[in-house]
């Protein structure tokens, strides 16, 4: 029986949109939670793919010594791909010209991730394949074909082999971020490596597995692997430190999860607004059914059936326009970036759905007991009741669940942490604010024609759902402004940190006399470049008298003195300047004076490596001549720059005293390849470092993830808005009543339209000024705590929140209500009743 009756009052509230609110909620809440999931874990997998090209595998293991065939074949017996390379060095001899080259034997498997660029001829256009050389045969980079003054098709001689060149190597995706032999490259056929005769007992040679599979075969494989790792074996992946990417990749899922929690934030929210809202609109006919006869049992089954309903089939809506959303957005994302973005897995499906039913059933089930309490006597005295109206229970079980969903999300306990806390700010500051506010406005003494006056009026008398508006006003402005900054400030900074006009390639081992011709060649050939930078290597060898800790041969079985100082492993490159050098900044000390004794300015990160002071005496051994330098002061260096730096800076009293050779950087455009491989060619003991494509790696992660912020931030905005027009919905009876108060009144419809604008641009300045406070506080901490960087405010979102605050809650909340305003008295009466 009740059942039936169920059926009939659910289809009876849908169509007079009783069910409306809840409704909207719980989908938006699964829609947004799927499509901000959803798009940001296909754009994460495809970060991590362009990655994972980038050391041609998903994993590697990297060893100097030749690896036994278990390993391989253990692998294959578990699914995964495998390819084996071997890195040597070995002379190439032809036309009369020798040279030393990087070789790379590479397995016909080679690359796993990612492909090898070559070109048929110097002077065709390059292309992508997947394999190497065919045995017999080798590719040669750029600068070997000037160098040994050869063309494709020619023979050359490596080792005691001879191989044909079949094609000119223009990239590898696994190539070194510095490669001294980066213009020098050799890739060879892995069966070919005999007949070079190049690699011998004692040679020296470094080997390297590739692995590519699923997350679970590689987990499993490396189960089997791990207790037989030799300590100079090395397991890698793009998360590794090892790899010059690991922090990009870091860094880009910090900000997609940012991202995400920003989503599961703004749909709680409004899950829990809106089941207190839709909850209390049902007091009146719960206490009509119990003077009806309904019992309490009927009446918990018949409401407990309609959360079901709305719950279940608001999941499907959500997952269904959260798929559409997602398609096109990570279409759109797709075809901006030039790439096709991986499809995203079961989590997103699973994650959307848990967190519907759990809004709906945490958020639910306090206002639900509320209303099961209605006493039938409120249909005689219609205040009985209100006291439930703001419940602590229900407002602690929301924010514990709000908490679990973060966490669950995000996985971080850190950030989840200071997103909830900065969160629970905004909601204590606004009651507070509101508060005083509110009661502060029965004192300004405003005219009673006064349209200002009668928004404060109204802002009075709604004292108690003002704040919770307020509170979910903020709590969306917050969110976007967590989203502004990130994509415009802290994206931005990130990208700064490899400007646009960073040098793409170093020169070192510049002979002095050969300076002023490279010198020349740059001018003549409008290439932008550093200095010329004298440059030396010195071990440290002791600080104030006291010997640094002595390196050991663990192969020999020696041991560290454990008494000795603690110093560095290695040696660094020294240089004397007269001036600071652009991107360091003395923090501590002077820069040198004119004095006889040699000066020493320090890194400020080695400052607490080497436990060092100011005027500490450093001893340094460059070759067998051991000098002294007095430290004068330390520097902070921005790395990012990518321009030459150096950790220790001598004074220019040190030039002469120790042999050195000289270093540049320069940014190279594609039409200058020929023309730097001949001056190579020219100055044989120069070598380049070629880190092109490694910062255009870093320049397509952030460029995602930049785009991946903006979908995010407008999937926000409409969320936000969604969220103001649900509560700006739940009061449209009681606006009714008080227009139609007013009329009777003799009140004007202008005055009316000027106060109800007045009320939404005071309760959306106050929520975005609270927001913009709040934010700013919460984002120099996840600057300093999540990204590692240091911290600084962003006063122009003071001024954003309280103006974008007050705009986007008087625009929307003025259209919801337009319509009231513009119907006559008999008409707001008559849906009234």
């Amino acid at each position: 029986m009740w059942v039936k009756l169920a059926f009939k009052l659910f289809a009876r509230e849908l169509r007079r949109g009783e069910l409306t609110i809840i409704f909207a909620a719980i989908a938006l809440a699964v829609l947004t939670v799927f499509s901000l999931s959803s798009v940001t874990e296909r754009i994460g997998l495809n970060i991590e793919k362009k990655t994972s090209d980038f050391i041609a595998a998903d994993r590697r293991l990297s060893s100097n010594h030749a690896f036994t065939d278990n390993y391989i074949n253990e692998a294959n017996q578990q699914g995964l791909e495998t390819a084996s390379l071997l890195f040597f060095d070995s002379m190439l001899f032809a036309n009369d010209e020798l040279v030393l080259g990087s070789v790379k034997a590479v397995t016909e498997q080679y690359p796993l991730r990612g492909m090898v660029e070559i070109k048929d001829t110097l002077e065709s256009v390059g292309y992508e394949i997947r394999g190497g050389p065919k045995s017999g045969n080798i590719w040669l980079s750029e600068g070997l074909f000037y160098t040994l003054n050869v063309n494709v098709g020619d023979t050359v001689e490596l080792g005691a082999g001879q191989f044909t060149i079949s094609k000119v190597l223009v990239s590898e995706p696994d190539a070194p971020f510095f490669s001294l032999a980066g213009n020098k490259r050799v890739l060879l056929n892995y069966a070919d490596i005999g007949s070079t005769k190049a690699v011998q007992v004692g040679s020296r040679v470094f080997h390297r597995l590739l692995f590519a599979g699923t997350d679970a075969q590689l987990s499993d494989y490396y189960l089997w692997l791990k207790p037989q790792l030799k300590e100079n074996q090395n397991w890698e992946g793009v998360k590794d430190r090892q790899s010059p990417l690991g922090e990009n990749l870091a860094r880009a899922e910090r900000f997609l999860l940012l991202a995400g929690l920003f989503g599961i934030m703004l749909a709680a929210v409004a899950m829990a607004v809106s089941a207190k809202r839709y909850c209390e609109r049902q007091y009146d006919p719960v206490a009509m059914m119990k003077t009806l006869g309904g019992s309490r049992v009927v009446i918990r089954k018949i409401f407990l059936t309609h959360l079901a309903l709305v719950t279940s089939v608001s999941i499907i809506i959500g997952l269904s326009i959260g798929f559409v959303l997602q398609y096109f957005g990570a279409n759109y994302l797709a075809q901006f970036m030039g790439a096709e973005l991986p499809s995203a897995g079961i989590k997103p499906w699973l994650l959307s759905a848990f967190i519907g039913m759990t809004c709906a059933l945490m958020f639910s089930l306090k206002p639900l007991l509320d209303l099961f309490d209605i006493p039938p006597l409120r249909v005689l005295r219609r205040n009985l009741g209100d006291r439930l109206a703001i419940s602590r229970i229900h407002m602690a079980s929301s924010l514990f669940t709000i908490f679990l969903l973060m966490w669950l999300f995000s996985g971080e306990i850190v950030i989840t942490l200071i997103l909830f806390g900065s969160s629970l700010l905004v909601i204590g500051v606004l009651f507070g604010i509101s508060r005083a506010l509110f009661s502060f406005g029965r004192k300004l003494g405003l005219s009673p024609g006064s349209s200002w006056s009668l928004a404060i009026a109204t802002l009075q008398k709604r004292a108690n759902a003002n704040a919770v508006q307020l509170i979910s006003f903020a709590l969306a402005i917050k969110l976007m402004l967590f989203l502004v900054v990130l994509k415009n400030d802290m994206i931005s900074d990130w990208e700064m940190q490899v400007p646009a006009d960073a040098p793409n390639a170093f020169f070192i081992n510049i002979a002095e006399q050969d300076i002023e011709p490279i010198t020349t060649f740059f001018n003549d050939n409008n290439i932008t470049h550093e200095a010329f930078y004298p440059v030396f290597n010195a071990r440290v060898n002791a600080i104030n008298g006291e010997e640094l800790a002595r390196r050991v041969s663990k192969q020999e079985g020696e041991e560290r003195d454990e008494d000795a100082r603690e110093g560095v492993s290695r040696e660094p490159n020294l240089t004397w300047l007269s001036e600071i050098p652009e991107g360091n900044e003395v923090i501590e000390g002077e820069w040198f004076s004119n004095g006889d004794d040699i000066e020493v300015s320090v890194f400020e990160g080695w400052k607490e490596v080497l436990d060092l002071e100011l005027g500490d005496t450093i001893s340094f051994l460059a070759n067998e001549r051991r000098f002294d330098a007095k430290v004068t002061s330390f520097r902070s260096v921005d790395w990012g720059t990518l321009k030459p730096n150096f950790v220790m800076i001598l004074s220019p009293n040190m030039a002469g005293k120790t042999p050195v050779t000289y270093f540049s950087a320069a940014k190279l455009e594609a039409q200058h390849n020929k023309g730097v491989s001949q001056l190579l060619q020219r100055h044989p003991t120069m070598s380049m470092i070629d880190i092109k494509s490694r910062l255009e790696q870093a320049q397509s992660i952030i460029a995602q993830v930049s785009l991946a912020i903006g979908f995010v931030l407008s999937i926000v905005l409409v969320s936000g808005a969604l969220v103001l027009i649900s509560q700006v919905q739940a009061s449209l009876a009681e606006r009714m009543q008080e227009v139609v108060i007013l009329r009777t009144l003799g009140a004007r419809g202008r005055l009316i339209k000027l106060a109800t604008l007045y009320e939404f641009v005071l309760l959306g300045a106050i929520a975005g000024f609270v927001a913009a406070l709040v934010s700013d506080v919460a984002l120099l901490l996840i600057q300093q705590q999540l990204f590692d960087v240091a911290g600084r405010l962003h006063w122009y979102i003071w001024l954003l929140g309280p103006i974008s605050g007050a705009a986007f809650v008087a625009t929307i909340g003025y259209l919801m209500v337009a319509n009231t305003m513009r119907q006559n008295t008999q008409g707001l009466l008559r849906n009234l009743s």
